[in-house]
């Protein structure tokens, strides 16, 4: 890497990293309309002199195409979408949400450029947008307006694709034309679209009340952020690949939140922390994973890992859906799309003729199983806290060993008795503590509920295991999903409509983070896993279940952490244990035994 372009790129980061802090003074003061009318006229009078003195302005007409992908959509998409977001959100969230522009840029590159998309690209996406829902998620039940933080949060995000799709289109202009024309012309172009579509009669007061601070942020953003530093950027894009020169931007975030702490004077939240950790994460992993020769075995790792936490996370939103609607309309909100998606799958990917008796097995599964389990979990979770029903959704082991000897003839063990026996133990804890919360938040019966639709679940598991290896298990997940939905109608309210149009963003957030990572994306990802692991080992790692549900409602809604549920939760996990882990240990001792009482029968040879 060239020692100029080194400078050239940390140059334009720190002045970047800065920039959020005036994008939002600008858009909160002048209003985002009026502020890149004003600025964008700057920009543009002074492009034109410069080009008029040293020329280069003269473009090949095979290139005005290219040119204008990148002024139209590149340059303009971005201001639009920063600046008018940030008019709803602070630096600093603003900031993190930028922070994805390398994974916008690696996604991008694949699209546009061919390039191929590593797994490690993969993860990081998975990984870096996870931290953005996180991030959303947090601060969006503290904003005064939702609807405002979650448009502005949106517009963001498009603005970082905006100018992911100018990082990597413009890449051949600037090598043919250089740095300085291509910025010239691109800047010129973007304001002779924009600043007539915004401009407004308003715009010359706005204009003639500006006071020096916002001259001083004016010219920071027009003449240092936006000429100056897109020329410093191509300079150094121009000279590095893609992916190096993205990697850089994951130091924006930083400067932006710790620039708007101190010149804004705004408040470093826990769902910035974490967020912004996960953000960062996924840039490095997606940067720098693929350096790592990662093997099939770690790769089916991050997948099995991804999918117990993504279903960790289920009762934090179930949880809040419920709280915030209701049993039913949040059963509706999860299922009926999932049942869509599920058909639209079934369509494009083809399933094989089932046999009748098949297609019983499927719907009992579907009916008496999961939707049992989805209509007794969500009534149950209406009084219980997400961090109680992640642990009692730890269960579904034990449940499904149980279920497999009643209906699948398994072998009932004396490992299967004591690990019942030790979490029905645990539950009980859980029970009594219920009985003597004092704030009443948990509630007996909810919890009897929540454990009965554990019992669900292992039904749906046991009763569809023979389909599934006979057809597959994404089309038999599919059609048991589609079934599933279809009681839906009969759990929809005449004030649905009137419920749908009064929720929340993070309503909505709560709904497609069930819908798409709980559901489909957490499905995929174990799948895969299994296909690369040992079925036990896999199961190893659903006791990160719990953990994770528990930690979520702490962390995300306010749960506390109690007696009852440290106890009746390590009672639960070592119950599960045993009844996982017993038979195995019994069969390893075993073959231990046999092995050296074949040893110790064995003639020894006396050697003359």
């Amino acid at each position: 890497m060239e020692l100029r372009a080194f400078a050239a790129m940390m140059f334009t980061i720190v002045i970047w990293g800065i920039g959020p802090v005036f994008l939002r003074s600008l858009s909160v003061e002048l209003g985002p309309a009026d502020h890149l009318v004003i600025r964008y006229t700057i920009v543009t009078v002074i492009y034109a002199f410069s080009l008029a003195i040293f020329g280069g302005w003269r473009i090949e007409r095979k290139d005005w195409p290219r040119l204008l992908v990148i002024s139209l959509i590149g340059m303009m998409g971005y201001n639009l979408g920063s600046a008018f977001g940030f008019a709803h959100v602070t630096a600093g969230i603003g900031s993190l949400i930028i922070g994805t522009q390398p994974l916008l840029i690696a996604l991008m590159g694949t699209l546009i450029a061919k390039e191929r998309l590593t797994l490690a690209a993969i993860a990081g996406l998975i990984i870096g947008f996870l931290g953005i829902v996180l991030l959303v998620w947090h601060d969006l039940g503290s904003s005064t307006d939702g609807w405002g933080f979650l448009a502005g949060c949106t517009l963001i995000f498009l603005s970082g694709a905006a100018w992911a799709v100018y990082v990597i289109v413009s890449k051949p202009l600037i090598r043919k034309y250089g740095a300085f024309s291509i910025s010239a012309m691109s800047l010129s172009l973007c304001s002779l679209a924009m600043v007539p579509m915004l401009a407004r009669p308003s715009t010359l007061t706005t204009l003639t009340n500006m006071t020096a601070r916002s001259w001083l942020e004016l010219g920071y953003i027009a003449i240092i952020s936006t000429m100056l530093c897109s020329v410093t950027w191509n300079y150094a894009a121009s000279r590095m690949r893609a992916a190096a020169s993205g990697a850089f931007l994951y130091l924006i975030p930083i400067i932006g939140v710790a620039a708007g702490a101190v010149i804004l004077s705004e408040h470093v939240t826990s769902g910035m922390v974490m967020g912004g950790a996960l953000i960062l994460i996924g840039v490095a992993i997606a940067q720098f994973g693929g350096r790592l020769r990662l093997g099939g075995s770690l790769a089916a790792l991050a997948a099995v890992l991804f999918a117990v936490t993504m279903w960790g996370l289920i009762p934090v939103a179930m949880r809040y859906l419920i709280t915030e609607l209701s049993p039913q309309t949040a059963m509706v909100l999860r299922l009926y799309p999932a049942g869509v998606l599920a058909i639209i799958v079934c369509i494009f990917t083809g399933v094989r003729p089932i046999a009748w008796r098949d297609w019983g097995r499927i719907a009992i599964a579907a009916l008496a199983g999961n939707l049992g389990y989805q209509i007794l979990a969500a009534f149950g979770m209406q009084s219980v806290p997400a961090s109680w029903t992640g642990l009692l959704f730890g269960l579904e082991p034990v449940f499904i060993a149980l279920f497999a000897v009643v209906l699948a003839g398994d072998r009932l063990t004396a490992w299967l008795i004591g690990g019942i026996f030790v979490s029905m133990l645990g539950t009980a804890a859980l029970m009594l503590g219920s009985t003597l919360s004092p704030s009443g938040d948990v509630s007996l019966f909810g919890l009897v509920l929540v454990t009965l639709s554990t019992m669900g679940w292992g039904i749906y598991t046991v009763v569809i295991r023979p389909a599934t290896l006979k057809y597959g298990a994404l089309p038999v997940s599919c059609l048991a999903m589609a079934i599933t939905a279809l009681p839906m109608p009969f759990f929809v309210s005449p004030g649905l409509p009137l419920t749908l149009a009064s929720m929340t963003g993070a309503s909505w957030l709560a709904v497609g983070f069930v819908v798409v990572f709980g559901t489909f994306l957490a499905t995929a990802a174990w799948n895969y896993a299994l296909g690369a692991m040992d079925s036990s080992i896999a199961g190893v790692f659903l006791y990160v279940q719990p953990v994770v549900a528990a930690i979520g409602g702490i962390l995300l809604l306010g749960e506390r952490l109690t007696w009852p549920l440290l106890l009746g939760g390590a009672l639960i996990v070592l119950g599960v244990a045993i009844a996982q882990f017993g038979p195995l240990i019994t069969r390893r001792v075993a073959a231990i035994g046999n092995s050296r009482l074949r040893g110790a029968r064995e003639p020894v040879m006396e050697t003359p």
